[in-house]
């Protein structure tokens, strides 16, 4: 890379969201799968800059890697509902959040309020989390995009100011073998407008594969944004959300026969599409579940 080469302030897919109604049956489910989970965390946040922290009322669990994860959010009581969890609950249950990862979360705000994006402004965000050494509290900073105009969900990029509290080596590692979240698919019935926007939340452009349009973000990971007309060749089989919403998510597994026959012993339906394992939405929670090499 040369050296006057600018840098991206959007680097890769930090974490995908989903909202789950019954988070003993995902935990259950993604088990199977063979991911490791990580224990129950409650949120704690400020929704504007400024305002106090203060715990959400929910929480995750969480199936980490070195580099990024998949969050799996639910109400911390069953009987008191979080709001915002009964919100997304209330459209779909399954995917809802795209984080990007930025290091430099006040450039991003600075770059999108230019470009005419609405944001929320740098907000500060924190949860506790089991370590070894006891529990601590791991610390965010996160910026919004167009909160008035995003029906595909919550998209936002994230900086973490105590990654070593989030990446905890025991944790990283699945049964079934998986190191990475490689790739988001977005579906949607206005591919040119989708297009657009993303171009401008993430600084760069989107190529075109197999009937999609995908952004390979500089540091790894993809987001694809398939037209509805295309989905059956990505996701054949598996029932979608609402649209435009995050059907998907794809893991790298480094062998899929293995997974595939673990898949098939717990009882998933296991669909081949080219050389991946896809998991139908409907056995997954709400979000279609890729595996490639």
């Amino acid at each position: 890379m040369s050296m006057s080469m600018p840098m991206a302030d959007i680097d890769s897919i930090n974490h995908i969201g989903m909202a789950v109604r019954d988070l003993s049956h995902a935990s259950h489910c993604f088990e199977a799968m063979g991911f490791q989970l990580t224990p129950w965390s409650a949120h704690a946040g400020a929704w504007k800059p400024g305002e106090p922290v203060k715990p959400l009322g929910a929480g995750n669990r969480c199936v980490m890697f070195a580099r990024n994860y998949l969050e799996i959010l639910a109400s911390e009581h069953a009987d008191q509902p979080s709001p915002r969890i009964a919100g997304y609950l209330q459209h779909h249950q399954g995917a809802h959040i795209i984080c990007f990862n930025s290091e430099t979360v006040e450039a991003v705000d600075a770059r999108l309020v230019a470009a005419g994006v609405e944001t929320s402004g740098a907000i500060p965000l924190q949860r506790d989390i089991d370590t070894p050494e006891g529990v601590r509290t791991a610390r965010f900073q996160r910026v919004q995009f167009a909160p008035g105009d995003s029906p595909e969900g919550y998209i936002q990029a994230a900086r973490h100011l105590t990654p070593q509290y989030i990446y905890q080596p025991q944790y990283i590692r699945h049964p079934n073998g998986c190191t990475e979240l490689r790739d988001t698919l977005l579906v949607t019935d206005d591919l040119a407008h989708f297009v657009a926007k993303y171009q401008r939340y993430l600084g760069q452009s989107a190529q075109q594969q197999d009937g999609a349009m995908v952004f390979h973000l500089p540091g790894f990971s993809r987001l694809s944004l398939i037209p509805l007309p295309k989905v059956s060749n990505w996701l054949p089989g598996s029932l979608l959300p609402p649209l435009p919403g995050v059907a998907a998510v794809r893991f790298h597994c480094p062998d899929l026969q293995a997974q595939r026959q673990r898949l098939l012993h717990a009882g998933f339906t296991v669909l081949p599409v080219g050389e991946r394992l896809l998991v139908p939405a409907e056995e997954a929670c709400g979000l279609a579940i890729l595996f490639e090499q």
